[in-house]
């Protein structure tokens, strides 16, 4: 008589039995003239004693705070979707927290809100099994290249000299702010030529523009930027305007046009896709909703041949390039641009090596996403909330 021994992975379900919201926030001005920064803190609890910890964060705007608007709302209102529920089942629960709040709307915070659980939960199914999250996702390597984060709001002669500095830490990719968001056309052109004249021919420099251009003017500035060889073009236009988008790649030569991180959604990649408006794209994690929708993204974009270099959320996106072969880059914000998110989150442990092309990042070895809060940073950031 054949034994049948029961998979309990499979059949004992698990359930999430409570979660707990923390809000930490530093004020000061930022390279963006932001008042500050804020993180939300989602921690996960089951009735296995595994806790998946997922987080969100967002400047504080000169207009005011706004995430105890989403920590209220995942205190609130998620908190009460996804009790008793399985949390191996993460598509389904991401159905779950999309669909419920519908007309409170489908982007925005509430896709920040939906990521911060749906991190969580991913993190709870990777500890499960007790791999590192970038073993989930069906490939494997070991290191990942990079590019810097150079969005210093310097002089251009003081972001020149910045640019080398990462040049001699051994990064062959940089990348700079030029749009109207951080300084005018006139000075964008004297960033421009001061770094690539700093940083020489064999680097690759790319500009980002955050968005704030229009068409007319992203086509006359990649003329203008012609002799000093851009590798790519970031957000010239809005994030809705993906025509603009398809008119301005049809005039970049031999510039690559990328944009993305404010997008979200399967629907909005697609137009982009097929009508042929990005070279590159750059899906976030947090802002698109959580690492269920992002594969969405992934995996259309990898069925389509493009490329994909996710936006910022170093802790999330290592794992995501580690585990997918079509991750070409990571974005490297470095310990040097004091950026709240990475200050206060220390895990998972950022690991470079060095290389003929460029810096790598190791992919994390620990099991599940490996998120950790600095203490003393926690201590004295955190906000004292009553729901």
């Amino acid at each position: 008589m054949n034994r049948i021994v029961k998979n309990e992975f499979c059949t004992r379900p698990m359930k999430i039995t409570g979660m707990t919201v923390d809000r930490y926030e530093r004020m000061g001005k930022s390279d963006m003239a932001f008042s500050g920064h804020e993180v939300v803190v989602v921690k996960v609890e089951t009735d296995e004693g595994i806790t998946g910890t997922g987080f969100i964060s967002s400047p504080v705007y000169p207009h005011g705070i706004a995430s105890d608007v989403a920590a209220r709302l995942l205190n609130r209102n998620f908190k009460n979707i996804i009790l008793g529920e399985n949390p191996l089942y993460n598509e389904q629960l991401w159905l779950k927290m999309f669909d419920g709040p519908w007309r409170l709307g489908m982007r925005g915070m509430i896709r920040d809100c939906i990521a911060a659980i749906d991190f969580a939960l991913w993190d709870i199914k990777a500890k499960k099994l007790n791999v590192p999250l970038s073993d989930l996702f069906g490939s494997k390597r070991n290191k990942i290249l990079t590019y810097a984060n150079v969005g210093h709001q310097l002089p251009p002669d003081e972001l020149a000299k910045k640019a080398v500095e990462y040049v001699e830490q051994g990064h062959t990719a940089l990348k700079i702010r030029a749009g109207s968001v951080a300084v005018p056309i006139k000075e964008a052109n004297k960033r421009v030529q001061a770094v690539r004249e700093a940083i020489g021919p064999d680097v690759k420099l790319m500009v980002d523009i955050n968005g704030s251009w229009d068409t007319e003017t992203a086509i006359q500035q990649l003329k203008a930027w012609e002799k000093y060889d851009i590798y790519w073009l970031e957000e010239p236009v809005a994030p809705e305007d993906i025509s603009g988008y398809a008119r301005i790649r049809e005039y970049a030569g031999n510039t690559y046009i990328a944009g993305g991180e404010q997008n979200s959604g399967l629907t909005e990649f697609r137009q982009f896709i097929e009508k042929k408006a990005l070279d590159i794209i750059q899906p976030n994690a947090m802002a698109t909703g959580g690492i269920t929708d992002w594969l969405r993204i992934y995996h259309f974009a990898s069925a389509h041949n493009i490329p994909i270099s996710p936006w910022n959320l170093q802790q999330i996106h290592i794992h995501l390039a580690a585990g997918l072969p079509n991750v070409k880059w990571v974005e490297y914000f470095s310990h040097n641009r004091d950026y709240f998110q990475d200050v206060l989150i220390k895990g998972p442990h950022i690991r470079e090596v060095r290389g003929e092309d460029g810096v790598y990042l190791l992919a994390p070895e620990g099991p599940g996403i490996g998120i950790e809060l600095d203490e003393e940073v926690a201590e004295r950031t955190h906000v004292k909330d009553t729901f």
